[in-house]
């Protein structure tokens, strides 16, 4: 119970104002439903659109093989997209990058970020990587991607794949960027304002890294008010539904909505190096801490849509 004390003739009395919060409580879960509804659309309206369009013209370019040069039209393709998504993310959340020169100009490194509700700062990642760096980042995404219909040509121009612990390693001994969010779709689900990493006992990346040799550089991203930008609608009572949901059918229902145009800074971590005969549990406990620290670092908690808002202008 919350108690509020007040001096009265000379003594305290107690008064008890649980009722007052839980009536809080549901106001604050009726506007969030309202919010929900007015802006659920906008994501498709925005962010899908834009997707499903870029697929089709690197579909219509996967099709005239062997009539022109595709190599040549697909990178011409990829830098178009990726100006587009630096432009957006300029336009619509102030985006910056801060400790860009962390990203290797040559040889392997596996990038660990925080997944949000929709991974709008890790495409803004990846378009700067390739322009600024000119390198593509090898992406693991969710296998439901690949079931999407209108999604296939876009994820194989930017060498995306659900990623198996063979073809990450492979990636690696290559000398590839690996992007891989441990928690994926279910820390994008079923996160929240408190921004915590949710990898549960996923171990995969740290088997990639000691399979690869050991001493690739892990390097933690996170983007300050990621959660701000996107929500996904798992709060108060519907939260449970939601976990049950996810863990029934490992598809993305939770409804995702927001597109608020809040300040995003993307922070890049310092390298993180292993010796060779780091076991599995120290890769995998150095790579949590140092995430963590990352948004211990630069995330007020409980993220504040308002507050995110205001630091576009302040």
């Amino acid at each position: 119970r919350r108690w509020w004390y007040t001096v009265h003739c000379g003594g305290w009395n107690r008064m008890d104002f649980s009722a007052f919060f839980q009536y809080l409580e549901v106001v604050t879960f009726l506007c969030e439903v309202f919010i929900c509804l007015v802006t659920y659309i906008i994501a498709p309206a925005t962010i899908l659109t834009s997707l499903v369009g870029q697929n089709i013209i690197f579909w219509t370019i996967f099709q005239l093989a062997g009539v022109c040069n595709v190599q040549k039209l697909k990178v011409w393709a990829q830098h178009a997209a990726c100006w587009y998504w630096k432009i957006f993310s300029k336009v619509w959340h102030g985006h910056e990058i801060i400790g860009g020169e962390n990203i290797p100009k040559s040889g392997p490194a596996l990038i660990l970020y925080y997944h949000g509700a929709i991974p709008i700062d890790y495409y803004y990642l990846v378009a700067d990587t390739f322009l600024k760096r000119g390198r593509t980042i090898h992406s693991v995404v969710d296998k439901f991607l690949f079931k999407t219909p209108r999604s296939r040509s876009l994820l194989k121009a930017f060498d995306c794949e659900t990623g198996s612990r063979d073809s990450c390693t492979a990636a690696l001994k290559a000398g590839h960027i690996l992007g891989i969010s441990p928690g994926g779709t279910y820390e994008a689900q079923l996160g929240d304002n408190m921004y915590k990493v949710m990898w549960k006992a996923r171990n995969g990346f740290a088997q990639v890294v000691k399979d690869a040799g050991g001493s690739i550089p892990i390097i933690p991203v996170f983007t300050q008010n990621v959660r701000e930008a996107y929500k996904s609608f798992n709060i108060g009572v519907t939260r449970q539904f939601w976990v049950w949901i996810y863990g029934k059918t490992k598809i993305p229902l939770a409804p995702i909505y927001g597109c608020f145009p809040v300040k995003l800074r993307t922070f890049i971590g310092s390298a993180i190096l292993h010796p060779s005969g780091a076991s599995i549990e120290e890769i995998r406990s150095a790579s949590l801490d140092a995430l963590e620290n990352l948004i211990k670092t630069h995330q007020k908690c409980p993220g504040n849509t308002f507050r995110a808002l205001a630091e576009r202008i302040i």
